[in-house]
């Protein structure tokens, strides 16, 4: 369907961003930039939940805890509200603890989310059970997710807009209405759908179109939430590196990827995810925290096709990749 009156389109849009409420859960260092960019952008409404206190480890991720101000010690959401305020006095601000989200009371964070009136929830550098349950909540509250981390280097962003998200798309020669219909978390990383059609974006693509989609981020990332999903930690040490080699090349097999195209997991990339997974590096924050914050907007003003659904992220490699899992690709509405 053809739209006119574009600039009504773009009206209404910016409306919609400015009366939104997002709910950013955990102020770790990949929120620290996210925010920054929502609030400049002018959303209406912000809420950040977080109960854990400000440690020195926390000063070097971003400017939301000073340590001139004293903020090692206090609560985190306590010291971070100063500084997001003074970025925009517009925006109306909240602060809150995380337990009913990271603890998986859903029927309390469900209607926590319904009653607070929340569009986007963006989860930041959680693990991937608490990505799930947070995910599932937001599913039956009606709100769009997103969850993203960075690990040194390297970092991802998921996107779950729901089964009936609707957009325009202002690509050439016009606007057009389209839809795309999402997977929560939880249906794309089980490993029965991914022989399915459209389960994975690698399944039976050529060598070029293999290369093209540079599968060696997402695989090892996979191999990282397998691993914390069976051990209840993140790799910290190189005795964990073998598991989490056999995890990527089981991984690698069972996504039937192209093997001429990508033969074998990278080592050094597995390797400095064990090493690294809890470690921060600026730039990969600062590219991530973009590429989230525009995406978060882009679906909230419903203009612009939105991440679907997992972008992958080498910082080091300037590479950066969307594959579709469990979804097919934008259909006309």
């Amino acid at each position: 369907m053809n739209l006119e009156n574009s600039q009504e389109q773009i009206t209404e849009a910016q409306n919609r961003m400015r009366s939104s409420t997002v709910l950013v859960i955990s102020l770790r260092s990949l929120a620290h930039e996210t925010i920054k960019n929502l609030v400049l952008a002018g959303i209406g409404r912000l809420i950040i939940a977080d109960s854990g206190v400000v440690t020195e480890e926390d000063l070097g991720s971003g400017f939301l805890f000073r340590e001139e101000d004293g903020a090692v010690g206090k609560s985190r959401t306590e010291a971070a509200l100063p500084q997001i305020a003074s970025l925009n006095p517009l925006v109306t601000l909240l602060g809150i603890g995380d337990d009913i989200f990271r603890t998986g009371k859903e029927e309390e964070a469900v209607n926590m989310m319904k009653r607070e009136g929340v569009d986007v929830v963006v989860v930041c550098d959680l693990s991937v059970k608490e990505n799930e349950k947070i995910n599932n909540a937001a599913r039956k509250a009606g709100s769009l997710f997103y969850a993203a981390s960075s690990f040194g280097f390297y970092g991802f962003v998921f996107a779950d807009l729901g089964e009936s998200f609707e957009y325009v798309d202002n690509t050439p020669p016009g606007l057009t209405k389209k839809s795309l219909s999402y997977s929560p978390l939880v249906k794309v990383l089980d490993k029965a759908n991914w022989d399915k059609p459209n389960g994975s974006p690698f399944r039976g693509l050529s060598k070029n179109a293999t290369k093209a989609l540079a599968p060696n981020v997402a695989l090892c990332l996979l191999a990282l939430w397998e691993f914390e999903s069976q051990n209840n930690r993140s790799p910290s040490n190189e005795a964990d590196l073998s598991d989490m080699t056999s995890f990527a090349e089981n991984l690698r097999k069972t996504l039937a990827i192209n093997p001429v195209a990508f033969p074998s997991v990278d080592l050094s990339t597995l390797s400095h995810l064990v090493l690294h997974s809890t470690h921060f590096f600026v730039p990969t924050l600062a590219i991530l925290g973009g590429f989230l914050a525009q995406d978060v907007l882009r679906s909230l003003s419903r203009k612009g096709k939105p991440i679907a659904n997992l972008l992958t992220v080498d910082s080091m490699g300037g590479i950066g990749t969307v594959g579709r899992w469990c979804m097919a690709d934008s259909a006309e509405a």
